[in-house]
């Protein structure tokens, strides 16, 4: 899993996000809205996505639907504030609830990787 696509739609963390991704040593694309992410991904399909629940237009629900159609096993980790939400049920899924610690990005990529 080396091309990891993240989204959302706050420029800030969007960054935050690809920076430490990019440190450790994954190619990051980033999207700012769930169309822009699958326009991405069209254009240099993705290993992974890491996203935000909770986005205007397409949330991350939507766009992890979207993606795997495409690609049926893409593993994902989404960010929410919200407790409970059952994407913890899809498989190769992983919720982090904010606020995160930005090295759990790269260990639950790690993880998903090692499911695979």
């Amino acid at each position: 899993m080396r091309h990891v696509l993240v989204v959302d739609d706050d420029p800030r963390i969007a960054e935050l996000f690809a920076s430490m991704l990019d440190g450790a040593g994954y190619r990051v694309s980033v999207a700012l809205s769930g169309q822009a992410a699958l326009d991405l991904d069209e254009a240099d399909p993705v290993d992974a996505l890491v996203s935000d629940l909770a986005m205007p237009g397409m949330n991350g629900r939507e766009l992890l639907a979207a993606l795997r159609e495409r690609r049926p096993q893409l593993p994902a980790l989404i960010v929410s504030g919200y407790p409970g939400n059952d994407l913890v049920a899809l498989p190769r899924t992983r919720v982090l609830l904010k606020p995160i610690r930005l090295v759990q990005l790269v260990e639950h990529l790690e993880a998903l990787q090692r499911e695979g």
